[in-house]
C-alpha cells in the first residue's frame, strides 16, 4: 500500500520536480558522456601513433573529483522537495502515519525521479559522449564519424555513483523529516523571510579588505621603488605611484570609517570604497601588459602575488556591489514616490527587498561561482589553443635528437657524436627517412661554455639544410657578416634592442658585422635557440675554429611512427648512451610527444568543461529553487492582487521581472567580469594568440561556448518561470 501511495504521489507531483529531474540528468548525461572515455570498450579509431591508455586514470580521477560536488547539490534540491511538501507531511502524521513511515515514502518517491532522472540521463549521455569523442579527435587531428554505443562499465559506474549518492542523501533527508516539529511543518508556507539589511558579512570582508591593501601597499614599496629610476619609461614609473598611493587611500577610508559615515550614508561609504578597489584592479592588471610591452623583469613570486590580489580585489567588488545593489532599492523605493508607487512597483519592491536584504551573501557567492564558471569555458580554448599551437611549434620534427651542455657536469668531457648508431635501429624496423640533418651549434668564444645562457651559433649551410626539410627559402651571407633566426614568439622590441646593441660580434674567429637583412622567425623547434631567443647564422668557414656546444640530429621520416617504435626508439637510444643520472642527451618523437600532450591537453579541457557546467547547473538550480521556494510562501500575496484587481498579464509581468533580478542581475555582472577577462587575456598574450591561435579562431570558439551558456540559462530560467506561474495560480 505504502508503494502505491509512494507512486501515486510521484504522478502527481512529477511537475513540481521538474528542476530535479533537470538537473539530475543534466548531470548523469555528463558524467556518463565524459566518463565514457575511460571505458576499456572505447577505442575510437585514431591510427597506430597514438594510444589512449594514458588518458584512462587521469580522466578518471578528475571526473570523480568533479562529481563529489553533485553530493552537496542532490543534498539542496532534496532540502528543498522537503520544505515544499512539509504540509503534506503534517497532514499524514495529524493522521497518524508515523515519521519513519513518511521519510520512507518521501526517500522513495525522491529515489523513482532519480532512477528515472538516472535512465534519461544514460540515454542523453550516449548522445552527448559523440561531441566528447569529437573533441579527442579534433585533439589527434582525426575525422569524426557519429557513432552511438553503449559502454557497460560505464553505465556500471554511472549507476553505482549515483545510487550511492541517493543513498547518502536518503539517509541524511529521513532524519531531517523526523526532527521538523507538526506545528511547523503546518505554518511552513506561511513564514516570511525576516527583513534585513544589515549585511554584517560585509563589514568582516571590509576588515580583511583595508588590511590587505596596507600589506600590499607595504610591499608594493618594497617591490615597486626599483622601478622609479631613469632606467624605465615615464608610464611605468606613472603606474608605479599609483600603484603605492592607491592601497594606503584605501588604509585611509578604513580609519577614517566613522568620520565618514557620519557625513554620508553607508551606501556613499561604500561606493568609495569600492571606486578605489576598481582602480587598484585596473592598476594591478596592467602588470602584464608592462611585462609584455616594456619586458618589465619581476619574479614569478611577486607577478603571482599580484594575480593573486587581483582576484581578492574582485571578490571585494563583487561583495560590495550586491550590497550597494540591495540598499540602493531600498533608497530608490524609499525617496522616489513617483517610482515607488507607480503601477505595482511597490508589490514588486516588496518582493525583491524582502528576499535580497538578507540574502545578499548567497547572491554574491552564486556570483562569484558564475564567474569561475564562465572564465573557466572562456579559458578553456585559450588554453587548449594554445598548448596545441605551442606543441606543433615545439616538435616540428618527425625525430629530434639533441645535446644540452648546461646538463653536463664537464662540458669538456662531452662527447661529439652524429647519432649515426641509430641507423641500425631505422633499418631493423623497416623505417625510410625523408629528410635527415645532422648539424653542431657553437659557443661565438671557448670561455661562453661555463656561461648557463650563452649564445650559440649554427653555420649557414646546416641553417639552410634545416630550411629545406620545410621548404623555406635558403639565405646566404657575405665572409664577414652574420644573420639571427629567432623565436617567433619574440617581442619586436627585442629584435630591436638586440640589432643595436650587437651590431658587431667578436668570435674566437674573429669580428662578425649584422646582416643588413631582416631576422628570420620560420619555425625550427624550440631546442635550436639553448634556451635563448635567438641563435646566429654564421658562414661556414667562422664556424671551422670554434667550439661545439651542442649536437643535433633532426629527422622526418616517410610515414608516421607507430606509438610501439616510438617507445622501442627511446629505449634503444637510451641503451646505447645511459644518462648516468644527467639528462644530456635526449630524444623526441613527435608521435610521444603528440599522444601525451595531446592526453594531457585533452584532460585539462575536458576538467574545465566539465567543472564549468557543474558549477553553472549548480548556480541555476539554487537561483532556481530560492525563487520556486519564494512562490509558495507568497501564494496569497498575489491573490490578494487578483482580489484587488490587478489583471492577470500584469502579474505574469511582475513574475518576469522578479526572475529576471534574480536570474539577471548575478548573470549579468558574472559575463561583464568575464568580458573584462578576456579582454584581459587578449592584450596581455596578444603575440602567444597570434602565434599560436590566431584571434578569429579564439572569437569563434568564444562565441560558441556563450551560446551554450545562454541555452542553459533559457532553459532554467524558462523552467523555473513555468513553474512560478503555477504555483501561484489560482486554486
Amino acid at each position: 500500500m505504502y508503494f502505491r501511495l509512494a507512486f501515486k504521489n510521484v504522478k502527481r507531483s512529477i511537475k513540481d520536480y521538474l528542476i530535479y529531474i533537470m538537473t539530475l540528468t543534466a548531470c548523469i548525461s555528463l558524467f556518463y558522456a565524459f566518463l565514457s572515455i575511460t571505458s576499456r570498450y572505447y577505442k575510437p579509431d585514431i591510427g597506430a601513433e597514438f594510444n589512449l591508455e594514458v588518458l584512462g586514470d587521469g580522466m578518471l580521477l578528475v571526473i570523480l573529483l568533479i562529481t563529489m560536488l553533485l553530493i552537496f547539490l542532490v543534498q539542496y534540491v532534496n532540502r528543498f522537495m522537503i520544505r515544499n511538501q512539509q504540509k503534506e507531511f503534517a497532514v499524514q502524521s495529524i493522521m497518524g502515519m508515523e515519521r519513519s513511515t513518511i521519510a520512507s515514502l518521501f526517500f522513495i518517491e525522491t529515489l523513482v525521479m532519480g532512477l528515472f532522472s538516472l535512465l534519461l540521463g544514460i540515454v542523453l549521455g550516449v548522445v552527448f559522449s559523440q561531441f566528447i569523442t569529437a573533441m579527442l579527435l579534433q585533439i589527434f587531428q582525426k575525422p569524426f564519424v557519429f557513432s552511438f554505443m553503449l559502454f557497460p562499465d560505464t553505465v556500471f559506474l554511472t549507476v553505482s555513483f549515483f545510487c550511492a549518492c541517493f543513498a547518502i542523501v536518503g539517509l541524511f533527508q529521513i532524519r531531517t523529516i523526523r526532527k521538523i516539529k507538526i506545528i511547523d511543518m503546518l505554518h511552513a508556507d506561511r513564514k516570511n523571510e525576516v527583513f534585513s539589511t544589515t549585511h554584517k558579512w560585509v563589514e568582516k570582508v571590509l576588515k580583511v579588505n583595508f588590511i590587505l591593501f596596507f600589506l600590499m601597499g607595504i610591499y608594493s614599496i618594497r617591490t615597486l621603488t626599483y622601478y622609479l629610476t631613469d632606467e624605465f619609461q615615464t608610464a611605468i614609473q606613472i603606474w608605479v605611484l599609483i600603484s603605492i598611493v592607491i592601497p594606503f587611500v584605501m588604509v585611509g577610508l578604513g580609519i577614517a570609517e566613522k568620520k565618514i559615515r557620519k557625513s554620508c550614508s553607508h551606501v556613499k561609504y561604500l561606493l568609495m570604497v569600492g571606486f578605489v578597489g576598481f582602480a587598484e584592479m585596473v592598476t594591478v592588471s596592467l602588470l602584464p601588459v608592462w611585462k609584455m610591452y616594456f619586458a618589465l623583469p619581476m619574479d614569478k613570486g611577486a607577478f603571482n602575488l599580484y594575480l593573486a590580489f587581483i582576484i581578492w580585489c574582485l571578490i571585494f567588488l563583487v561583495s560590495v556591489f550586491f550590497v550597494v545593489f540591495s540598499e540602493g532599492l531600498l533608497v530608490l523605493k524609499n525617496r522616489s514616490l513617483r517610482v515607488k508607487y507607480k503601477e505595482e512597483n511597490l508589490f514588486f519592491f516588496g518582493q525583491i527587498l524582502s528576499k535580497l536584504g538578507s540574502n545578499t551573501l548567497s547572491m554574491t557567492l552564486i556570483c562569484l561561482t558564475l564567474t569561475l564558471s564562465i572564465s573557466l569555458f572562456l579559458l578553456t580554448p585559450f588554453l587548449v589553443e594554445w598548448a596545441q599551437g605551442f606543441l606543433d611549434k615545439r616538435v616540428v620534427y618527425d625525430i629530434q635528437i639533441d645535446s644540452d651542455y648546461t646538463a653536463a657536469e664537464n662540458v669538456k668531457l662531452l662527447p661529439e657524436t652524429d647519432y649515426v648508431f641509430l641507423d641500425s635501429f631505422f633499418e631493423d624496423k623497416h623505417i625510410t627517412l625523408k629528410d635527415d640533418c645532422i648539424f653542431s651549434t657553437y659557443f661565438l668564444k671557448a670561455s661562453d661554455l661555463h656561461e648557463q645562457g650563452a649564445i650559440t651559433a649554427i653555420s649557414l649551410s646546416d641553417y639552410n639544410n634545416l630550411m629545406k626539410m620545410f621548404g623555406y627559402e635558403e639565405v646566404s651571407l657575405a665572409e664577414n657578416e652574420f644573420s639571427t633566426q629567432w623565436l617567433s614568439i619574440t617581442p619586436k622590441n627585442t629584435m630591436e634592442t638586440f640589432k643595436t646593441q650587437h651590431a658587431r660580434i667578436a668570435t674566437d674567429n674573429g669580428e662578425l658585422m649584422l646582416s643588413a637583412s631582416e631576422p628570420k622567425t620560420e619555425e625550427l623547434g624550440e631546442v635550436l635557440y639553448s634556451g635563448q631567443n635567438v641563435v646566429l647564422i654564421l658562414p661556414d668557414l667562422q664556424c671551422d675554429k670554434l667550439t661545439v656546444a651542442n649536437s643535433y640530429r633532426y629527422i622526418m621520416t616517410e610515414s608516421p611512427l607507430s606509438y610501439a617504435d616510438a617507445e622501442q626508439l627511446t629505449d634503444y637510444f637510451h641503451e646505447y648512451i645511459p644518462m648516468d643520472g644527467q639528462e644530456v642527451y635526449s630524444v623526441t618523437t613527435k608521435t610521444i610527444e603528440r599522444n601525451d600532450t595531446s592526453a594531457l591537453i585533452f584532460i585539462v579541457q575536458t576538467g574545465l568543461i566539465y567543472s564549468a557546467i557543474i558549477l553553472f547547473v549548480i548556480c541555476f538550480t539554487i537561483l532556481s529553487l530560492q525563487q520556486l521556494s519564494d512562490s509558495g510562501k507568497y501564494r496569497y500575496r498575489f491573490q490578494v492582487l487578483r482580489n484587488m484587481g490587478v489583471e492577470e498579464n500584469h502579474i505574469r509581468r511582475l513574475v518576469l521581472k522578479q526572475l529576471g533580478i534574480w536570474f539577471g542581475v548575478p548573470v549579468m555582472v558574472a559575463l561583464l567580469i568575464s568580458s573584462a577577462f578576456i579582454l584581459f587575456l587578449f592584450i596581455g598574450f596578444s603575440i602567444q594568440i597570434r602565434t599560436y591561435i590566431g584571434a578569429w579562431k579564439l572569437l569563434q570558439q568564444v562565441g560558441t561556448i556563450l551560446i551554450i551558456l545562454f541555452a542553459l540559462l533559457i532553459c532554467y530560467f524558462t523552467s523555473t518561470w513555468i513553474l512560478f506561474r503555477k504555483s501561484i495560480s489560482q486554486g
